[in-house]
C-alpha cells in the first residue's frame, strides 16, 4: 500500500536464505544477551512503550481501517535528537508527550544511546542497524552543545547542506535509501525555503525465522476483510512447537528470529482489531508477553509486503506536543538563537516483507525543523485469515521496534 503522504518513533530485517535452520525449540534464556539493562535503559524503554502504544491508537483513529507499520522506536530516536535543542514549555511537552523518564538530559541521551547499542548486537543471526543524521541549512548557526549531544550520544552525521540546491534532496533519500538497505529510497521530494534543519533516524531489520516455513505448504487462499468482503492472499503454513496463549480477545503467537532473542508477535483478535488496538498499554504487553508458554501447533500465516508513508503532526499535536509545532511559542532556542524555530513537520516511512523466510522491515522518521524567518491435530490451531496485529520486538528490553495493523495481507 502506498500513500502519498509520509511520517513515524522512530525501523529491521534478516539476510539468510534459502536453508532452514534446526527447528529445535529456540528460547532467548539460551542465549542471554552480553549484558543486563541499566535501571535507565529499563525505564526508558518501558516508557518509549507507552509513548507507542498511544501513538499506533492516535493514527489508528486517523487513518481507519488501512494498513499500517510503523516504527515507534525510530520516532523516539529522530524527535530525541530534536529534544536535545528544545527548552522551556516546549522541553516539558516534548518529554510528557514522548513518555520520557525523569532523567536529566545527559541521562536521557546515555540511556537512549546504550538502549540502541544493546539492541544492534542482542542477535548475531539477524541484521539490526540504527542510523541518524542531521542536516541543516548553510548559514545557520548552530550551537556546538546541540551538535555534541547528537553526535556523541546518537552517532549522528551532521553536516551542513546548501538546501537550495537541486542536488539536496537526493542526497538525503541517497542516505535514507543506503541505511535501509534500499527499502526506503525516498523520504524527501522537495526541500521548503523556510526549512533549517532535517533530523533523520533510520531502522533497518532483517532476520530469518528461527524455524522456516516450508514454501511448498504455501497455497493461494482467502482473507476476510473488515467489510466482510474477501481478497485472495498466499498462505503459509508452519506446524511446530511455538511460544502461544490464548484468551477472551484473541490467539496469539510468537514466531521467533535467529536465536531466538528478537520475535514477531502476531496477535489475531476475536472482535475487531480497533478493539484490540484500543487496549494497548505496558500492562496489557507485559502480560501477554509473559503468558506465552510453548505449545505444539500449526500456524497459518498470509505473506505479505507494503509500504507505509504518513505525517505524524497532528497525531503527535493532539498527545501534547502542539507546542513544538507552534511557529509563535516553540523553544529550540537551544538548536540556534539566530532565528525562532519550531518543528514543521515529522514523516515517517515504513516497509516490511513477511515470507516464509523471515521478515525484513524498515523505516525513516523525518523531523523538519522551520522558521517563520524565511494448527493442527494434537493442538493450537491458529488461522490468520482477518485482520490482525503485528508487534516486532526484543524479548531482552521488551522494546516493541515495529507495530503494524494489518487489514489486507498485500504483496507488491
Amino acid at each position: 500500500m502506498k500513500r502519498p503522504w509520509l511520517v513515524l518513533p522512530l525501523a529491521l530485517l534478516f539476510i539468510l536464505s534459502g536453508c532452514s535452520r534446526d527447528a529445535s525449540p529456540t528460547d532467548p534464556r539460551d542465549n542471554p544477551p552480553a549484558r543486563p539493562l541499566t535501571a535507565h535503559e529499563s525505564a526508558l524503554a518501558r516508557d518509549s512503550n507507552e509513548f507507542g502504544w498511544r501513538l499506533v491508537q492516535r493514527m489508528a483513529l486517523e487513518e481507519g481501517q488501512k494498513n499500517s507499520f510503523i516504527s515507534p522506536l525510530s520516532v523516539t530516536l529522530a524527535l530525541a535528537m530534536a529534544y536535545n535543542g528544545a527548552g522551556g514549555e516546549t522541553e516539558q511537552a516534548m518529554r510528557t508527550t514522548l513518555g520520557f523518564p525523569d532523567l536529566s538530559r545527559d541521562e536521557l541521551n546515555a540511556a537512549l544511546s546504550g538502549l540502541s547499542s544493546l539492541l544492534m548486537g542482542l542477535d548475531p543471526s539477524v541484521q539490526f542497524r540504527i542510523a541518524n543524521a542531521i542536516w541543516y541549512r548553510q548559514g545557520l548557526q548552530v550551537k556546538p552543545d546541540f551538535t555534541e549531544r547528537n553526535r556523541l550520544a546518537y552517532n549522528a552525521t551532521i553536516a551542513p547542506l546548501d538546501f537550495n540546491s537541486p542536488q539536496a534532496p537526493s542526497i538525503i533519500n541517497d542516505w535514507a535509501s543506503n541505511k535501509t538497505n534500499g527499502r526506503i529510497p525516498r523520504v524527501i521530494d522537495t526541500i521548503d525555503p523556510d526549512l533549517m534543519m532535517l533530523l533523520l533516524n533510520a531502522i533497518y531489520f532483517k532476520g530469518d525465522w528461527t524455524t522456516e516455513f516450508d514454501p511448498s505448504e504455501t497455497r493461494p487462499d482467502r482473507f476476510f476483510l473488515a467489510d466482510s468482503s474477501q481478497a485472495s492472499c498466499q498462505m503459509m503454513q508452519l506446524t511446530d512447537n511455538l511460544p502461544y496463549f490464548e484468551n477472551e480477545l484473541f490467539q496469539a503467537v510468537d514466531l521467533p528470529y535467529g536465536d531466538g532473542q528478537f520475535a514477531m508477535a502476531l496477535l489475531l483478535p476475536r472482535t475487531t482489531l480497533e478493539d484490540l488496538t484500543s487496549r494497548l498499554d505496558n500492562a496489557a504487553w507485559d502480560e501477554w508477553h509473559s503468558s506465552f508458554s510453548r505449545q505444539r501447533g500449526t500456524l497459518q500465516l498470509p505473506k505479505f509486503k507494503l509500504s507505509c508513508d504518513v505525517t505524524m503532526n497532528n497525531a503527535l499535536k493532539a498527545m501534547g506536543m502542539a507546542v513544538a509545532f507552534d511557529d509563535h511559542r516553540a523553544d529550540f532556542s537551544g538548536i540556534s538563537t539566530m532565528m525562532p524555530l519550531f518543528i514543521s513537520y515529522v514523516k515517517h516511512s515504513s516497509f516490511v516483507q513477511v515470507d516464509e523466510e523471515g521478515t525484513e522491515a524498515a523505516a525513516v522518521t523525518v523531523v523538519g525543523v522551520g522558521t517563520t524567518s524565511i494448527g493442527g491435530p494434537g493442538g493450537f490451531f491458529m488461522r490468520i485469515d482477518r485482520p490482525f496485529l503485528v508487534v516486532i520486538h526484543d524479548h531482552h528490553s521488551r522494546t516493541a521496534l515495529f507495530v503494524g495493523r494489518i487489514y489486507q495481507p498485500e504483496w507488491n
